[in-house]
């Protein structure tokens, strides 16, 4: 046989491949010039690693394309949503899909479930419940009749026990209201049209003295107030 100095090429017959076969032990290759077009020969019997030794790995497929064998997962399919037409599924919307047969139950549409007997109350409606008014107990109401005039009169006097009130201009004339003594133009809170009335319930009642005064002096006031 003859001897082999330094680092020679090795290639099969007309530049081809060189089959190599390993009886447990190794081959080591310094240098390896590749072809142009390489084929690894790889089967589900004898498949073929491919490792990149913990760095990258670079596959070129020349402006061709490189065909996947098996059916694509939903990462590898998209990096972003994908357009949806129809109803989606139940697995569509959730990470993990709820197994649902029949209705849905109190426990599947609730982050925790609602013990339900009877009627639902205000509470299990509601995430806060809704302050509820106390019955308004029964009022009294007492009327006075004051006389239209075109100078300040008293309506009311102060009364901390008023609940409620109203005042009706039975009157021809333009009636001002004032919390001021004495009641004028300029210091009025309202102005009352001949026939109109004016009603002060719970919620917005004052207990102030209130006064009036006419633009002519006819007519008359009638105040009520509830206690």
């Amino acid at each position: 046989m003859p001897e082999i100095f330094g680092a020679q090429p090795v290639c099969g017959p007309n530049g081809g491949s060189v089959p190599v076969t390993l009886d447990g032990g190794s081959v080591t290759i310094s240098s390896v010039t590749v072809p142009t077009n390489v084929t690894v020969g790889n089967t589900n019997a004898a498949p073929v690693p491919v490792s990149d030794a913990g760095g990258t790995l670079s596959v070129d497929d020349g402006g061709g394309s490189i065909t996947v064998d098996g059916p694509l997962t939903d990462t590898q399919l998209r990096a972003t949503a994908l357009p949806v037409s129809g109803p989606l599924t139940d697995s569509q919307l959730r990470a993990t899909a709820v197994p649902v047969t029949g209705g849905l139950t109190d426990t599947q549409l609730r982050a925790s479930a609602v013990a339900v007997s009877g009627p639902l109350t205000d509470t299990q409606l509601r995430a806060s419940a809704v302050p509820v008014v106390a019955t308004v107990a029964a009022r009294t109401p007492i009327t006075t009749s004051v006389t239209g005039t075109a100078s300040s009169s008293l309506l009311l006097a102060f009364n901390a026990n008023r609940k409620g009130l109203m005042i009706s201009n039975v009157s021809s004339s333009k009636l001002y209201l004032s919390f001021s003594n004495p009641a004028t133009v300029a210091n009025s809170f309202m102005e009352m049209q001949p026939g109109s009335f004016l009603l002060l319930d719970q919620q917005l009642i004052v207990t102030n003295a209130i006064y009036g005064i006419w633009s002519n002096a006819n007519g008359a006031a009638q105040a009520t107030e509830f206690v």
